[in-house]
């Protein structure tokens, strides 16, 4: 009786372990399948021949097919044709190693028939009985590849345009050199033949200072005076100029959105944006067409689409700039900014002008993004930060005198570029002027020592040792009574709130502009800017 009692209790103990071996075994798989089926990952098991054995409920959100609709397809089904080669190999050398499927990306096709890149590895089991299969996850990549990628562009286009800053920076010491000298020289020459072959080699400069100013706005380091304005202003004040622009063939609308905030811009440069805009439009329609530049406001997470630079979450302004023209090629769109990339023929264009654009808005604060249009044609948007304040110290553009006035004062000049500095020491002396000339900071503070009086500071801006706004500081703390010019073409470390206390002239200048921005500031005009 006693054997009975214990096999009967041994059978109940198997019962109960094996009951709670089964309970433990439901409580994984549910667990395995919360894991699996709430994963925005794509789990599936494969066998040898690639077809579907297995694939997780999740496909539904990222592909847009129900499980049951690929059960017993072939992965390549829906493998994108120029990825398939790639997709195949990856899966025979997987199918031969332990290791399984090595990282992977390829275009897979949702059921709307678009594209989605994805992210895949797998685990090779095709040996496991309970399993017979390649075991993958894959993971929709698609957008955090576009982000990576506007990311990088943005890189490219930064270190380009500091590249360009910096390069238009030095050539526009050397172009006021060759400007400087050619008016003193024709100022020596009685021979009209001879005073026209300088006047050609002025022109020559005025067209490479253009350029320099281009690249210089490419690369932010344009020196810009911004001031509170309305973008609809701009724009309504341009609509006779860009009539005037556009061939009869081309018609122009203009739409204007009610309540639209201002914006802190340089209005010149908000009109190069514009004019830019047009010109490239005008060239997209060599057989007229439709052109509507639309003013808004739009608010912004910071994430959008392809603008570039990003932007940070806020309130923007647009301008919108849309055609009905030629369009522009998938593969040509990630180059449209970069400067000298052209698709017109040559001769025709710089290739500057997208990126002087870009260069504009990104130097305010904004964003721009292009966007190819169903119909045909393109339609650029620019995104500028809605102003909330009003500006302090706000500069104005300083009337310069109709004739050039020379004077007796003395003039402390400070610039590290030699051929420069000796240009203004000359042009300064022959007004003149008495001028103590140094060629870094330092110095011109021990000439200020050594000197009995001082009437002027004329400094560059980007210097070694310290800006010429600081040297600025240092000597009026001393003299108070010296007044202050600076020069710059190049706006690195420069704000309107450093130039605010004395004028600013703009790289590359003629004798005469230098005359009269001295003659300016020593009689006490209007701070600003003589451009």
């Amino acid at each position: 009786m006693s054997v009975i009692t214990s096999e009967d209790e041994l059978e109940r103990r198997v019962a109960e372990r094996t009951a709670a071996l089964l309970e433990a075994l439901r409580s994984s798989e549910a667990r395995f399948r919360a894991l699996i089926e709430n994963s925005l990952d794509i789990t599936a098991i494969v066998d040898a021949e690639t077809r579907l054995k297995y694939i997780s409920s999740s496909v539904t959100a990222v592909l847009g097919y129900e499980p049951e609709e690929l059960l017993g397809q072939t992965t390549f089904d829906y493998v994108h044709p120029d990825d398939a080669e790639l997709v195949s190999a990856s899966f025979r050398r997987g199918a031969e190693s332990p290791d399984g499927l090595e990282p992977l990306e390829f275009r897979a096709r949702r059921k709307d028939g678009t594209w989605l890149l994805m992210d895949a590895r797998g685990l090779n089991l095709l040996h496991d009985p309970a399993v017979a299969g390649m075991v993958i996850t894959a993971r929709d990549v698609t957008a955090r590849r576009a982000l990576e990628e506007r990311v990088r562009q943005s890189e490219r286009l930064e270190a380009v345009g500091q590249l360009a800053g910096g390069v238009a920076h030095d050539f526009n010491n050397f172009l006021l050199v060759i400007r400087g000298y050619s008016s003193v020289l024709r100022s020596s020459l009685e021979d009209p033949q001879l005073r026209a072959d300088v006047d050609e080699i002025a022109n020559a400069a005025d067209r490479a200072a253009e350029l320099t100013r281009q690249l210089l706005a490419f690369g932010r380091r344009q020196v810009v005076q911004p001031r509170m304005l309305s973008l609809e202003e701009v724009v309504r004040g341009m609509h006779q100029l860009l009539r005037r622009t556009l061939p009869p063939s081309i018609d122009l609308d203009l739409v204007f959105r009610p309540g639209v905030a201002p914006v802190v811009a340089d209005p010149v440069q908000i009109e190069q944006v514009v004019l830019n805009l047009v010109f490239n439009a005008r060239d997209a329609m060599p057989d007229g067409g439709e052109l509507r530049i639309d003013v808004g406001e739009t608010p912004m997470s910071g994430v959008e689409r392809g603008i570039a630079p990003p932007l940070t979450p806020g309130s923007y302004v647009t301008l919108t700039v849309a055609d009905t023209g030629t369009g522009i090629a998938e593969d040509v769109l990630p180059h449209v900014f970069e400067p000298f990339f052209t698709t017109k023929a040559d001769g025709v264009g710089t290739g500057l002008g997208l990126s002087t654009v870009h260069g504009i808005v990104a130097q305010a604060g904004g964003g721009i993004e292009v966007v190819p249009r169903l119909d045909g044609g393109v339609q650029f948007v620019v995104y500028f930060p809605a102003a909330t304040g009003t500006i302090e110290g706000e500069t104005w553009v300083a009337t310069a005198p109709a004739e050039v006035a020379a004077g007796t004062e003395t003039i402390l000049l400070v610039e590290d570029e030699e051929s420069v500095r000796e240009l203004v020491r000359r042009v300064l002396e022959q007004a003149g002027y008495t001028v103590l000339s140094a060629s870094r900071p330092s110095e011109a503070e021990r000439l200020l020592d050594e000197a009995g009086h001082v009437d002027l500071l004329v400094s560059d801006v980007v210097m070694p040792e310290m800006s010429g706004y600081d040297l600025s500081i240092r000597i009026t703390e001393r003299r108070p009574e010296i007044r202050r010019l600076f020069m710059s073409g190049y706006a690195h470390r420069v704000s309107g709130a450093e130039i605010a206390e004395g004028l600013l002239l703009k790289k590359p200048f003629a004798p005469e502009q230098l005359i009269r921005a001295v003659r300016s500031t020593l009689d006490g005009d209007l701070d600003g800017t003589i451009a």
